[in-house]
């Protein structure tokens, strides 16, 4: 079976998709996926590798030249898929549905798995047509993925009822515990993944200022497309409260130095604004990578005092809580967390044994799975054996 991934940005930054991908692969599928360079997020390419073979489109000009590098990409997949007749159309981005619905005109039947929903605000002629796409998808793909189940109940509604798959953004199942030593005298923080004023807020270089001198904060990531600038900000903001020496602005890290990088710390921001209108940041449990990855790392995760963070992640004891929006509440989590070593760390470790059980993408993806392969041959993939070789990534070299 063939199944051809289009995402109209770089897949890596998404890794649900790549280990959805590894797992069809694993299951012995052939996956194809067809992306695009987005800037700052080289170090996260997926590689080809063990079935799953990844082209990238050159990176996009600004202006009037995205159009065109839209229209070079459509044409592109619609050549590719032409010439490798997939059985399955993976799409996951708004912009990718156009796309996806001209090849579903053939034999291939789509998956739309959406990772993000698209903004209300800005909608212009070319938007509103992949929004009219992704409304007609919905209805018309054989299958349809949402990250939690508030937004698969909201997309079940625009579809007109039907069922949506709940699919949460989990790793794969730990395959080691960390050992990384941890100092007793200091307390390393770790965010990681895209960078924005509300998911990184200044608030947290005050709250850093006003604890001890061995609590430091390192930041892997890269800034959204919105929010260019915001890093020096950031650092500016440190340099300013005397903590700039106690922050380390990493950049973008492949997936493998981070997870080295995560090993080393104790505390992660998984933070989330207390109010916004963004329905994407209003249901973000199950959603957010984050914090999951940081369990997979023995790191505590940091969340946000929200019920439904707190609900899933505080109560049962996988996470610490603070109020993002107040200096003072993130500054005492972190003087508790600083007090109580032995605890953080026992969070952390029930946080690793609930990836093992069931927070795992195994055991989330097995829907899909199913939905694609029959439920024989997700049993089969359950217990296949990851290889560990990399091949480098392909660039694609398309004509206009």
């Amino acid at each position: 079976m063939r199944v051809l991934y289009v995402q109209y940005t770089n897949p890596g930054a998404y890794p649900p998709l790549v280990r959805g991908a590894q797992l069809l692969a694993e299951a012995g599928a052939e996956i194809l996926m067809l992306g695009t360079r987005i800037l700052g997020t080289n170090a996260l390419d997926a590689p080809s590798a063990n079935g799953v073979t990844v082209k990238l489109l050159a990176e996009a000009a600004g202006g009037w030249r995205l159009k065109a590098h839209y229209a070079r990409y459509a044409a592109w997949v619609a050549r590719e898929a032409l010439s490798w007749t997939p059985d399955w159309i993976y799409a996951s981005d708004l912009f990718a549905t156009p796309i996806a619905l001209g090849l579903a005109n053939g034999q291939a039947r789509v998956v739309y798995h959406e990772h993000d929903v698209p903004s209300a605000d800005h909608q212009t002629w070319f938007v509103r047509r992949c929004l009219d796409a992704r409304r007609r998808l919905l209805r018309s793909a054989a299958v349809v993925v949402a990250p939690n189940a508030d937004r698969a109940a909201r997309l079940s509604d625009l579809a007109g009822g039907r069922p949506v798959l709940t699919v949460w953004n989990c790793p794969r199942r730990p395959d080691h515990a960390p050992s990384a030593p941890r100092q007793p005298n200091e307390m390393r923080l770790i965010f990681r993944g895209s960078i924005n004023n509300e998911r990184l807020p200044l608030a947290t270089i005050d709250a850093l200022a006003r604890v001890d001198a061995g609590v430091s904060l390192d930041v892997a990531g890269y800034e959204t497309i919105g929010s260019r600038g915001y890093l020096t900000t950031f650092a500016d903001h440190a340099k300013r409260l005397g903590v700039a020496g106690r922050v380390r602005l990493l950049g973008a890290v492949s997936h493998a130095d981070l997870a080295a990088v995560c090993e080393q710390c104790d505390v992660g921001l998984a933070l989330m604004p207390m109010t916004s209108r963004d329905e994407n940041m209003r249901h973000m449990v199950g959603a957010s990578n984050k914090v999951f990855e940081y369990m997979a790392s023995g790191v505590a995760p940091l969340v946000s005092n929200l019920p439904d963070w707190r609900r899933t992640f505080v109560d049962p004891g996988y996470a610490l809580a603070c109020d993002p929006s107040d200096v003072g509440s993130i500054a005492t989590a972190l003087e508790w967390a600083l007090a109580h070593r032995d605890a953080v760390r026992a969070i952390a470790e029930r946080g690793r044994q609930r990836l093992q059980a069931d927070w795992n993408y195994e055991s989330q993806f097995a829907p899909v799975m199913d939905a694609l392969l029959g439920p024989s041959a997700t049993t089969l993939a359950r217990v296949a054996t990851r290889a560990p070789a990399r091949a480098p990534i392909e660039e694609a070299e398309c004509a206009s």
